[in-house]
């Protein structure tokens, strides 16, 4: 029988599944696991949410340690941050991820 002894890695855990359990932040963070560093618009154009409604959503992810953000420019990005959070986000996708060109990249980048 195991014990769990650390009880705080218990509750970042907890929060990281509460977070994974919503699905427009399941959302979030899986164009963010397959497509990299984006910023709110191309993150809201791919989940087809509103740019208010992602950064929302993108405030809480940060703050339980899931992603990160940097500036590039004028644009914030953000990205995946944590173990914990990208195995999981392994496991979820294989299921329930396909490709869509975001509009106004000329790269060719995917979700």
């Amino acid at each position: 029988l195991a014990v769990l002894a650390d009880r705080t890695a218990v509750q970042r855990s907890a929060a990281v599944l509460a977070a994974l359990g919503d699905p427009s932040r399941l959302s979030l963070l899986l164009a963010l696991h397959h497509a990299g560093d984006l910023c709110v618009s191309d993150l809201a154009f791919a989940v087809g949410m509103t740019d208010s409604a992602v950064s929302h959503a993108l405030r809480l992810l940060r703050a339980h340690g899931m992603v990160t953000a940097h500036r590039a420019g004028r644009l914030v990005h953000y990205r995946l941050a944590g173990e914990l959070t990208a195995r999981l986000l392994n496991v979820v996708s294989a299921g329930v991820v396909g490709d869509v060109v975001l509009h106004g990249r000329g790269d060719g980048h995917a979700l």
